[in-house]
């Protein structure tokens, strides 16, 4: 990645070989999810995040950061959203996510996501530019 913000694609490439620590520091008691920051340049951010059973993300965008989800354990049910531009949001499709699968979403793209595995879920989110929380 040699530009300061990755495109979605370079993201989701890097996102996809990115060798994850053997020993991920998961844990499980957030809500509504644990969010845990590995990495953060100014480039990119990864953060580990677990959700414990019935625990689900709000419906949200990334304030314009590129954002990749990969799945390291567990199942995952994406929900994807259109923004009316009033608002409030549509449903568009959903899918689910499995052990490995990865997901692109551009700065404007919204999306849920909701855990389905009862174990808990561990996802690893890749950021460019790295994720502001408010």
């Amino acid at each position: 990645m040699s530009q300061a913000v990755a495109s979605l694609h370079e993201l989701r490439e890097f996102a996809r070989g990115y060798r994850a620590p053997k020993e991920l520091p998961a844990r499980f008691d957030g809500r509504p999810y644990t969010r845990i920051p590995i990495h953060r340049d100014d480039r990119i951010e990864i953060v580990v995040i677990c959700f414990s059973e019935g625990q689900t993300s709000s419906v949200h965008d990334h304030e314009g950061s590129n954002c990749v989800v990969r799945l390291v354990r567990g199942k995952i049910l994406e929900n994807l959203f259109t923004d009316a531009g009033d608002g409030t949001y549509h449903f568009e499709r959903n899918h689910c996510l499995g052990a490995g699968d990865v997901s692109a979403l551009d700065g404007k793209q919204v999306h849920q996501l909701i855990n389905l595995d009862r174990r808990g879920s561990v996802l690893l989110n890749f950021y460019s530019p790295p994720f502001q929380m408010h």
